[in-house]
């Protein structure tokens, strides 16, 4: 098994390469002058074709510059914004800078999910890569470096943006407070001739459409001249309608001033409404300025009010809020993005299997019911392995669910296969020893075991890894499963449950044989003890086995049902008394051993 598990990691390591992280975890320059050095001496030399070498250095300048790019930001001027009246304009035009900047960071986090999938990608590339694309080792590696680089840039631009969004959205809060809303009048009659031209732009768009569908029917040449029009017309009413929302969203500005907190919501509606249906282009930036407004609004009313007032379109929103959240990922294991969503849906794939693997087992109980004449040992083995194999699958399939890849996990694999050799080797043949145990059969629950001359007892349980013997004074032991394989291990019932006792006795010399065996035999028939009488080949039989100093040596050999009492201490005893009875009912001597001294002479009297 080592051997395997070493040429496994041989073989690993040798159609495998590793990543370097020096082409962008430091911006040194000489290191890059090294690896431009390597790549004309491979294109002097005919080690890699011309057109590999020159994608190197393409991809080596790439990396240079993504290396000493400076990250910088255009930021809104807060001097200017903070000077004059606090107008709804003035408060609309921080309303959109905020908007403005979290849409970049939004596309920031959309280019940083396209370079973690092409770093995913490139990184299996490099790990696996096979003999023939050796020679485009190195491009692999500037590009995953490349990769690197506009990661860790564009997550700092991010950040920078992120910290200037923080400023102007405070600047927003600060100056919501003193807002001056007498120029409310003006916004309604702007609004009033929005309104008039979106109607009257709407029944240009229908007349247009008309003149198309003639144009279209007539095989016109003028086809191509009502496509612009209606082209214009669109741009129109797109210029149009978003001169509308910014209208509305200062008038919730006012209305979010004064608290009146139901109109606000109302608005707020039909705002998002207008916005989600008549936009195009334009509508990212007006759905961001509608959160913007419902961020301010919880601050500036609470959370109970906005809960509360808020639509059922605010509800969805919200909950699709909670859904990005849950889904956005937490970390990065091996160039995988695992989120909150992905971690419980891995455990909740292995709880599944640990309740479907007990299900299983109380099913099988079910089952044996059925069938009676089921061993216990044949129930234990399909129940242990249909729910470890339940417990496998399960695991495989969460780790899966996460998006990790189980090849790329195989170096870890082997270090642990290494560690288990070693430190965890009476484990493994705990377990490899159970197996054989469940396969085998040479040892199954219920049956009356010997290990050594303490350790006797009946099987109650078995598991992978160990198995409880409960002796004959009601005391479980545990005992690891490789002690039945390494040892000789003495099975009182493994195939029949009928055994022979042997209970030794003595006599006196000069004692009859006949008579001695007369009794007992007598006895042993007329007694209540449970032993095998109707088989003629399992009689009970008196054997004479020594003549020793001080007695006869009998033996009573006796079959009994295993099954029956499985106390052979006891069993031993039932018949010892019976002999000792029986002798003492007939008369005969039981001896014990004696030592007669022979005095030949005695010491003379020396008394005087």
């Amino acid at each position: 098994m080592k051997l395997f598990l070493s040429l496994l990691l041989l073989t690993t390591a040798v159609w495998s390469a590793d990543v370097d992280t020096k082409l962008y975890t430091d911006n040194n320059e000489s290191y890059y002058q090294e690896i431009e050095k390597q790549i004309i001496r491979a294109d002097r030399s005919g080690l890699r074709p011309k057109s590999v070498t020159a994608e190197e250095k393409l991809q080596l300048a790439r990396v240079r510059a993504a290396a000493s790019q400076v990250v910088q930001i255009e930021k809104y001027d807060l001097q200017s914004l903070a000077k004059g009246d606090i107008t709804p304009e003035h408060l609309y035009a921080l309303v959109n800078a905020v908007a403005h900047l979290r849409l970049k960071v939004q596309l920031n986090a959309q280019v940083l999910q396209e370079i973690q999938s092409k770093l995913t990608f490139l990184k299996q590339n490099i790990e696996r890569i096979t003999e023939d694309e050796k020679p485009r080792l190195l491009t692999y590696q500037l590009q995953f470096a490349y990769y690197k680089l506009q990661q860790k840039n564009i997550e700092t631009k991010s950040t920078l943006l992120s910290a200037h969004e923080t400023e102007v959205r405070q600047l927003l809060t600060t100056d919501l407070p003193s807002l001056i809303c007498n120029s409310a009048t003006s916004i309604d009659k702007e609004l009033a001739q929005t309104e008039t031209r979106l109607e009257q732009l709407g029944n240009e768009h229908i007349a247009l459409q008309l003149e198309r569908e003639k144009a279209i029917i007539e095989e016109s040449d003028k086809l191509s001249q009502v496509h612009q029009k209606i082209e214009a017309s669109d741009t129109q009413r797109q210029n149009t309608t978003a001169q509308k929302l910014s209208l509305q969203i200062q008038q919730s500005l006012c209305l979010l001033h004064k608290k009146h907190s139901k109109d606000f919501f109302v608005l707020l509606d039909k705002i998002e409404t207008l916005a989600s249906d008549r936009l195009k282009e334009k509508r990212p930036l007006y759905l961001m300025q509608i959160a913007v407004l419902k961020e301010i609004a919880k601050q500036e009313l609470g959370t109970t009010k906005l809960l509360f007032g808020a639509s059922l379109q605010e509800t969805k929103k919200l909950l699709a809020t909670l859904g990005g959240y849950l889904t956005s990922p937490l970390f990065i294991f091996n160039e995988q993005p695992i989120s909150v969503v992905s971690l419980f849906k891995a455990l909740f794939l292995v709880i599944l299997g640990f309740i479907l693997g007990m299900f299983y087992k109380r099913w099988i109980a079910r089952m044996t019911r059925k069938w009676p004449d089921m061993s216990q040992m044949s129930v234990r083995l399909a129940s242990n392995i249909g729910y470890y194999l339940i417990m496998v699958i399960a695991v495989m399939n969460a780790i899966g669910s996460i998006g990790i890849d189980m090849t790329s996990i195989s170096l870890i694999a082997g270090a642990l296969s290494i560690g288990i050799g070693f430190g965890l080797q009476t484990v493994v043949s705990n377990f490899i020893a159970g197996v054989i145990l469940m396969f085998e059969r040479t040892i199954r629950i219920g049956d009356t075991i010997e290990i050594s001359d303490v350790l006797r007892g009946r099987v109650t349980d078995m598991r992978i890894r160990s198995t409880t013997v409960q002796t004959f004074d009601n005391i479980d032991v545990v005992v690891p499963n490789s002690s039945f394989v390494q040892n000789n291990v003495i099975n009182w019932t493994l195939e029949d449950k009928t055994r022979r006792l042997h209970i030794p006795f003595g006599v006196a010399y000069g004692t009859d044989v006949e008579d001695v065996k007369n009794a007992i035999l007598k006895e042993l028939a007329e007694s209540t003890l449970s032993y095998i009488k109707d088989n003629k080949e399992k009689q009970p039989e008196i054997w004479m086995v020594a003549m020793s100093s001080s007695s006869v040596d009998f033996e009573l050999l006796v079959w009994v049902d295993w099954s029956s009492k499985l106390r052979p201490n006891s069993l031993r005893s039932d018949f010892m008394i019976l002999i000792y009875n029986a002798l003492y009912k007939h008369g005969i001597k039981i001896p014990f051993p004696q030592l007669d001294l022979y005095v030949k002479q005695l010491p003379e009297d020396t008394t005087p």
